[in-house]
C-alpha cells in the first residue's frame, strides 16, 4: 500500500454505490479503507477492507481504532451505506421495517461520522461527504421510512458542519438520483420508470458522476464549502 496517497474511508463497499465509489477512487489516487458486513469484493493493492456491521456502535468503534493504527489518518470519509427496500405506504409499514431503515440509514451514518471525525480532529482537517437521496426532496408516497431517514442524514450533516468547521473539517451531502444497482433493479422496471419521470434529467446517474461531486467536496480548494447539499438530476 502506497503510504504517500491520501486516505478515503467509504462504507458499504461490497456492492452498489459504495463498491463503485471505492473502485473509482482507488483508480484516482487514493488509498481506500472500506467496510461491509461480509468479506471484501475488491482486489487492489491500496484497498483495506473491514468486516463491520456499521449499525453496531461497538463494531464501528473497534474498526476506527484499527484504522487509526493501519492508516494513521483519514482525509475523506464517504458514508454511502444505505437500505433500499420495496416502497410501502406508512399505514402498512411495520415497526420492524422502520427500525431497520433507522439503523441502516441514520444510526450507522451517525456512528461512523462520530468516530471518524475524532481521527480528523487529531489533524484538524478532513472532508466528510454523506450520501442521501433526492427522495428526501421529492416526497414520493410509499417512501416515508426511506425518505425520512435520508432527510435525517441531511440534517445531521448540517449540524456536523457547524460543529466541525472551527477544526478545519467540512461536511457536505450528495443526494443521487436513481442509480442502476442491484437494489434498484430489484424494485422492477415500473418503479425505475416512475423514478426517472420525476427527474429533470431522465436517466440514471453514473458512479463517475456521483464521484465527481464527491471529488469537488474533497478538493483542497473546497475548504470554505460546508453544510451543502447537491441534488443530482434536479427534481422536476
Amino acid at each position: 500500500m502506497d503510504q504517500q496517497l491520501p486516505v478515503m474511508v467509504i462504507t458499504g463497499t461490497s456492492k452498489g454505490i459504495g463498491k463503485g465509489l471505492a473502485e473509482h477512487f482507488l483508480e484516482h489516487g487514493y488509498r481506500v479503507a472500506g467496510c461491509s458486513r461480509g468479506p471484501s469484493t475488491i482486489e487492489h493493492a491500496n484497498y483495506l477492507h473491514g468486516q463491520v456491521d456499521v449499525t453496531d456502535e461497538k463494531q464501528v468503534q473497534g474498526w476506527t481504532r484499527q484504522l487509526r493504527t493501519q492508516m494513521e489518518q483519514v482525509d475523506v470519509l464517504v458514508c454511502s451505506v444505505g437500505l433500499v427496500k420495496s416502497a410501502l405506504f406508512m399505514a402498512v409499514t411495520s415497526g420492524a421495517v422502520f427500525e431497520e431503515f433507522l439503523k441502516t440509514n441514520i444510526a450507522a451514518t451517525f456512528y461512523v461520522c462520530r468516530e471518524i471525525s475524532k481521527l480528523m480532529l487529531m489533524k484538524r482537517k478532513g472532508r466528510i461527504v454523506n450520501v442521501a437521496s433526492i427522495m428526501a426532496a421529492i416526497h414520493e408516497p410509499g417512501t416515508s421510512a426511506y425518505s425520512s431517514t435520508k432527510a435525517a442524514v441531511i440534517e445531521l450533516t448540517r449540524v456536523m458542519a457547524r460543529e466541525l468547521a472551527p477544526q478545519g473539517i467540512t461536511c457536505n451531502v450528495v443526494s443521487p438520483c436513481m442509480v442502476e444497482t442491484e437494489a434498484s433493479r430489484s424494485l422492477g422496471e415500473e418503479w425505475q420508470k416512475r423514478m426517472l419521470e420525476m427527474q429533470a434529467i431522465k436517466r440514471p446517474a453514473t458512479i463517475a458522476e456521483i464521484a465527481n461531486v464527491i471529488s469537488f467536496f474533497a478538493h483542497p480548494d473546497s475548504g470554505c464549502i460546508t453544510g451543502q447539499v447537491v441534488n443530482m438530476a434536479l427534481v422536476a
